[in-house]
């Protein structure tokens, strides 16, 4: 182990047992990387054992994850025995001793006396008390190997390599010698000499470590784990807030039955309680759901989180080797991971309640028999989430993926990714249109104003301003006309946050009720403000004049980006890392900038195939985006890679 000068020494939650909340005793860890004392497992396992579940297999006790113990498994009392010791852990737990003077003579263990240890041999990492040291120094075999104290130790009056002995998991007793380069595996002499003597590249250990910690390979898995910590706790959040919005569509749902209720009062007692226990039971049916979805990936950031913390001690604290080691095993578990994590989010759907209120009841005709019909709308939102290559936002290539082209001019041509297919407006046309991911045209609707711009309300509905300043709401599963709202402010652009409509046109930004209709605020811009893109209706960035955009966050303007090369600023919107895209109209690009407005690249329009950028739309959680033309009626889809 690696014992260098450090201020953060205090490790104690990684050599701490998750079952038992002490000091590991035994240390003994499972194929997800999850460590735990010999004893607390073998308790574990037994009594998962003793339950009859299974005869071959326990589950993690953290991430649940199957631990298979082979064809031939045995004794369950036996388990916990044939698990792997966790060399680096005892490594940390010595160097915690040592640091506290707590470490105590490992020879005179041996004689059950106990002793306090004094000295280290580095060679076999051995600590002795005074007595055994002198000992030790008389044989013939150990008498030039290096002796530390542990005083110089303990105070840190230098930084002390301490080469412990990783014995072979398949070989007891076997120390680990060599490396195989064409099975990416450490190995003792007897599997060079058994398993690996046919292998091509096998060299030394110590010319396998030589580096490692500094090596890019190295570097690159330490960054990918943190980055893939953080799409985690992003999908943790987001799956957090469609919980919240699900409860407010519910809420809303509730409202409008009471609505309808307090008009028909006298014909709808009974059915009242009849959809309000629907709905009911479908929100706690929905909500456990959800719940269940949120726990899951917590799981898996746990698994994450422990390999950030092995890995992360391993860097600061630990060996050449050990870090190898702690790579290798990471490494032999990314897939598992990624399968583990891509098939639980295959099944994830984001779920939304309407109700399909009877126009009858609405137009209080006759006695009806229910008020509507309440219906879950899942929707896979999933990303495939990969310990592999990143996509580099900033530097990546992008690739057009395909072309739609409605051959048309001066069209207003905006769009939305919805689930596996495109919907755009027509401004010429007058009309809304449905295409599959292939290109294919599914469906349309004819519109009685010229459609400008278009964004999501939920799952299945959409919205989309008009030049007669009316927004039509649409059902994009039939596409069918939901119903209008009635708007008396100038209108281009728009983006749909938390129940209100923020409109853009020229000099003006206005908040309405997306339901009533109803002015809530205003803002001025410099001018040019046609589309815009809002995270929430505090948090938002247009064009605030022909060559500039600005983000206000807040009512306080966070950046001002300015380039002459930037003019009629269009389209806006955002990739996963929070780099915005601007469309530049009438300069045919696109500007790629930070989250803080700082100038990533500027990509011309001829590059991916079309002339004068209109509207930009990156999909949810990947590296795909359309751009659409207004001087041709294209529309390209891209990605970055």
């Amino acid at each position: 182990m690696a014992i260098a000068q450090d201020k953060t020494d205090n490790f104690d939650d990684l050599l701490t047992c998750t079952i038992c909340l002490e000091t590991f005793k035994g240390p003994k860890y499972l194929p997800c990387l999850h460590t735990f004392c010999k004893t607390c497992i073998n308790t574990y396992t037994l009594s998962t054992a003793n339950k009859g579940k299974t005869e071959t297999t326990f589950k993690c006790p953290i991430c649940r994850q199957d631990v298979l113990m082979g064809e031939s498994p045995g004794n369950p009392e036996t388990w916990a025995e044939k698990l792997p010791g966790n060399h680096f852990v005892a490594s940390m737990m010595d160097r915690q001793e040592i640091r506290k003077s707590e470490k105590m003579c490992d020879s005179c263990k041996v004689n059950n006396k106990s002793e306090k240890a004094r000295s280290l041999c580095t060679v076999c990492d051995e600590a002795f008390c005074s007595s055994c040291e002198t000992y030790h120094k008389s044989f013939k075999i150990s008498a030039k190997h290096p002796i530390i104290s542990l005083e110089d130790v303990g105070t840190n009056k230098e930084t002390v390599i301490v080469s412990s002995l990783i014995f072979c998991e398949e070989h007891s007793g076997e120390i680990i010698k060599a490396y195989c380069v064409d099975h990416s595996k450490p190995i003792c002499t007897l599997c060079a000499t058994l398993a690996h003597r046919k292998c091509d590249d096998v060299i030394t250990i110590e010319k396998a470590v030589s580096g490692i910690k500094k090596s890019q390979k190295s570097m690159e898995l330490s960054t990918e784990l943190k980055d893939t910590n953080k799409k985690l706790s992003d999908l943790i959040l987001d799956r957090k807030n469609h919980l919240t919005d699900f409860e407010k569509e519910v809420q809303a749902i509730l409202t409008k039955v009471s609505t309808i209720k307090d008009n028909i009062i006298e014909h709808l007692n009974k059915i009242e309680e009849q959809i309000k226990d629907e709905i009911i039971k479908s929100k706690k049916e929905t909500v456990l759901k959800l719940s269940e979805e949120s726990t899951d990936l917590e799981s898996l950031k746990s698994t994450v989180d422990n390999w950030i913390a092995i890995y992360d001690t391993c860097l600061q604290h630990g060996s050449e080797l050990q870090c190898l080691l702690e790579m290798n095993r990471i490494n032999e578990n990314k897939k598992k991971f990624g399968d583990a994590f891509n098939k639980g989010m295959s099944e994830i759907k984001n779920i939304s309640m309407h109700l399909e209120a009877n126009d009858i009841a609405e137009n209080f005709a006759k006695r009806v028999a229910n008020i509507g019909e309440v219906k879950l709308f899942e929707t896979n939102t999933s990303p495939i989430l990969s310990l592999g290559k990143t996509i580099n936002f900033h530097t990546g290539n992008i690739n057009v993926i395909k072309c739609i082209d409605l051959n048309a001019q001066c069209v207003y041509l905006s769009g939305l990714f919805m689930k596996d297919e495109f919907i755009f407006t027509n401004g010429q046309s007058y009309k809304v249109l449905k295409f599959s991911h292939n290109g294919d045209i599914l469906a349309e609707l004819k519109l009685l104003s010229q459609p400008c711009d278009i964004d999501i309300i939920n799952g299945t509905r959409v919205a989309v301003s008009c030049s007669s300043r009316t927004f039509f709401i649409i059902n994009t599963h039939n596409m069918t006309l939901c119903h209008t709202v009635a708007n008396t402010y100038p209108v281009h652009g728009f983006c749909h946050v938390n129940g209100e409509f923020i409109l853009a046109s020229s000099t003006t930004l206005t908040w309405i009720n997306a339901t009533t209709g109803i002015k809530t605020d205003e803002a001025l811009t410099n001018g040019d403000s046609f589309y815009l893109y809002a995270k929430d209706r505090s948090d938002f960035i247009c064009a605030n004049g022909l060559n500039t955009v600005s983000r206000t966050v807040n009512n306080t303007k966070v950046f001002s980006y300015t380039n002459e090369k930037l003019s009629n600023a269009r389209g806006i919107s955002v990739d996963y890392d929070e780099n915005f895209y601007i469309c530049a109209h009438t300069s045919g690009n696109i500007h790629q900038i930070t989250k803080d407005g700082k100038l990533i690249r500027i990509i011309p329009a001829e590059s991916i195939g079309i002339k004068q950028p209109w509207v930009i739309r990156f999909k949810k959680n990947s590296n795909q985006f359309f751009v659409t033309c207004n001087q041709t009626g294209k529309i390209v889809v891209c990605e970055i890679i």
